[in-house]
């Protein structure tokens, strides 16, 4: 039996795309590379090698991980949340590889961030607001908005919180991921540091044996979706902020990059500015919808006939029927009152001179609409 948590042992040996199972909690907690040494007392213990890591890292190398149902349905739910505070998204896809999380323990030696739920690579909120503000920090004159939009720094006495919301960075699609490698040539070295008991530290030399550890990257080309919000969105300046947000989000995944291993030209992003005007029509349409959905009979029969849309369509609908409805003294009160609304409401969203002046035509149908609603 594997040194796994009871039961892990019927956890997949292989991985499977089409089994459906969580990807990073397989990789995180299934590992079963282990193999048997005798160890003090002549016991057998568990041990790791170099060889069964390796295996570990390629059964997902150019594989993609992640549900595609499940991962349109939680970016949609975060696009359509900070659209309605008042926030804005951003599409930014991978140049290069991309990997965060290195200092996370696992068998392997190097870790790596997963989204629980989802099972995919993702980057926290609070990972893209220190990204976002260590690249702020270099720029000029920018001090007092720093403070005011992510906070005091360190234990400051002035708790506030920042005056914009990050959200978490999400995958918009099934992400393919590579095995990559991190070469030690001095592995002595760092293994035997001074340690203040008059040891001496093993000098780097060249006769060392390298010594390869893997690890798992994003691979370049994936789209991921940030997401950003007003903390009051009935207030101006935390929308200007997050304005100004977007700009500097931008510029620090594109040149200063997110995650691990930047310096090496890890963790770059470039924006995709189709799928953010993808992701704002269908917004409109979510919106439309809803609106639609709190409509009466009423308003629903005008926009049939184009009340919101075709303003010239619906000029001839209000003279061919819906002025005569109105005027019926035989119908309900309250449905003449309604109709009443939605036409003075359309002649001042659509046709607002003949409103206030109408012309010799129109005079009759603005009085009829203005004595019915008593003006």
């Amino acid at each position: 039996m594997l040194p796994l948590y009871e039961h892990g042992n019927l956890a997949p040996a292989k991985y499977d795309h089409n089994a459906g199972f969580n990807t990073g909690l397989w990789y995180d907690k299934f590992y079963n590379k282990w193999f048997t040494k005798t160890g003090k007392n002549s016991g057998v213990e568990w041990a790791l090698e170099d060889r069964g890591k390796w295996e570990w890292v390629k059964e997902l190398d150019g594989r993609t991980v992640g549900d595609p149902g499940l991962l349109a349905e939680a970016v949609e739910r975060m696009v359509f949340l900070a659209f309605s505070g008042q926030g804005d998204i951003r599409c930014l896809a991978t140049d290069w590889r991309f990997v965060t999380g290195l200092g996370r323990e696992h068998q392997v030696e190097n870790g790596f961030v997963w989204h629980h739920p989802l099972g995919v690579p993702y980057l926290p909120g609070s990972t893209v607001k220190g990204v976002v503000r260590a690249w702020t920090e270099t720029l000029d004159n920018v001090t007092d908005a720093i403070k005011r939009i992510f906070g005091p720094e360190g234990e400051s006495v002035e708790k506030m919180a920042g005056s914009v919301i990050f959200f978490d960075a999400l995958p918009v699609d099934t992400v393919k991921v590579q095995a990559d490698v991190i070469t030690s040539h001095y592995d002595p070295y760092y293994k035997n540091s001074d340690k203040g008991n008059g040891t001496k530290r093993e000098p780097p030399a060249d006769w060392f044996n390298p010594i390869p550890i893997p690890f798992l990257t994003v691979a370049p080309g994936q789209v991921f979706l940030f997401a950003i919000a007003p903390r009051r969105p009935g207030i101006e300046e935390d929308r200007q902020d997050c304005k100004r947000v977007l700009g500097w989000m931008e510029e620090a995944l594109s040149f200063m990059g997110a995650g691990a291993k930047t310096a090496a030209g890890y963790g770059r992003f470039s924006r995709r500015q189709a799928l953010e005007v993808r992701w704002q029509e269908k917004w409109e349409q979510h919106l439309a919808q809803a609106n639609r959905a709190l409509m009466g009979p009423i308003r629903l029969a005008m926009e049939e006939e184009g009340y919101s849309c075709e303003p010239e369509k619906f000029m001839q609908a209000l003279t061919t029927r819906w002025i005569r409805q109105m005027l019926d003294e035989k119908a309900d009160p309250r449905e003449r009152q309604e109709i009443a609304t939605l036409l003075a409401a359309w002649y001042q969203s659509h046709r607002p001179d003949q409103w206030h002046k109408p012309n010799k035509k129109n005079t009759p149908k603005i009085e009829a609409i203005k004595r019915i609603l008593g003006m």
